[in-house]
């Protein structure tokens, strides 16, 4: 893990929001990933939150990952669900994947949470 010293308190939405996120993303590495580890990086600046969470497993098929790109086709309700998560908030929901690992990267624009 690595989160800044320094934190703020986001609004009790967004701090469910980004537990259910690192919850669900945990939850696919342990399931499916094969990876004996797992990065969990909460990072801020002046105009938004990132947080991501990755692994160093054997990454999503190609076809179920341009499916979790495009938000097509049949999905389990996980990352759908961070998606939904993240665009209630104003922020959106990434994911990257190659052989060598899988990355959920969730930003949250910050200046409207003021």
């Amino acid at each position: 893990m690595d989160f800044p010293e320094e934190l703020t308190r986001l609004p009790r939405d967004a701090e469910i929001a980004l537990f259910r996120i690192v919850q669900e993303s945990l939850t696919n590495i342990f399931r499916h990933s094969g990876s004996p580890l797992a990065r969990v990086r909460l990072t801020s600046d002046q105009e938004c939150l990132r947080l991501e969470v990755g692994d160093e497993g054997r990454g999503m098929p190609p076809g179920v990952l341009e499916r979790v790109k495009t938000g097509t086709g049949e999905l389990g309700i996980g990352i759908a669900g961070m998606r939904e998560r993240m665009r209630q908030l104003g922020g959106r929901l990434e994911v990257t994947s190659s052989s060598s690992g899988t990355l959920v990267t969730a930003i949250l624009p910050l200046n409207e949470r003021a």
